[in-house]
């Protein structure tokens, strides 16, 4: 058993609260006041699944990425909230101070994409400048490959063909389209671009992989920053909360 203070002091010299947005609720979601930890349960997002399998596995706190609480509460009367406490689970979340910090669920994203020289141009907002054009559905078979998806979202109103820059953020980067104008690039790779952000695009494609696959990737670099505590770390099994039919 490692001491719990220990554990999230690791997280947050890593990726600082003070990066955290206003608005966001990064930090403990649920603290019972462990001394100790004896294992860890970590995952994108705090589901009725996902806490099931920390259960399942004797673990006894659970990092998130998505925070568990944004608004203040006068009551518990949630039920993943009480099931929780009832099974004496601690839960804590690193949001936008993971998504802003050095080697962040961006940076987590172009790794596995295999994406280096990276610049960043907004706290959210990386650019990858290649060494040599590729042409774009090169590079879409090789995200598809990298994040094994079956399909991406494609938005090219100029019909883009070769790419040299790319940008790209992990998450939900629709709101950033027209940052990503201000930038030399082809392409950008990010998620959730919605309907009326997909009209705003012109001058780049746009590559949305989705949300929850872009951000995949950040579970097994928390895994590996939280295991140097010697303390023993799960990546959930989660899926996104739809089907395609």
């Amino acid at each position: 058993m490692i001491k719990t203070d220990y554990i999230i002091s690791k997280i947050e010299k890593y990726a600082s609260l003070e990066l955290a947005e206003p608005w966001d609720n990064s930090g403990w979601q649920i603290n019972l006041g462990h001394d100790y930890t004896n294992k860890v349960l970590v995952a994108l997002s705090l589901t009725k699944d996902v806490l099931e399998q920390a259960i399942t596995n004797d673990c006894d706190l659970i990092i998130t990425h998505h925070p568990l609480i944004f608004n203040s509460i006068k009551k518990i009367d949630n039920a993943l909230i009480a099931e929780a406490i009832r099974n004496n689970i601690c839960v804590y979340s690193a949001h936008t101070n993971l998504d802003k910090t050095y080697g962040s669920t961006t940076d987590a994203l172009c790794g596995v994409l295999g994406l280096q020289n990276l610049v960043t141009v907004e706290d959210y907002i990386k650019i990858a400048h290649l060494k040599d054009e590729l042409a774009l559905e090169q590079l879409i078979d090789n995200v598809k490959q990298a994040l094994n998806l079956d399909s991406v979202k494609l938005i090219n109103p100029n019909n883009v063909s070769i790419v040299k820059n790319i940008a790209i953020c992990a998450g939900s980067g629709g709101g950033f389209v027209d940052k990503i104008k201000d930038y030399d690039v082809d392409v950008y790779i990010t998620g959730d671009i919605k309907f009326h952000k997909a009209l705003e695009v012109e001058g780049f494609a746009v590559i949305d992989v989705g949300h929850f696959e872009s951000e995949l990737p950040v579970l097994p670099l928390i895994q590996g920053l939280i295991a140097k505590t010697k303390v023993e770390v799960i990546i959930a099994k989660e899926e996104k909360p739809w089907v395609m039919v």
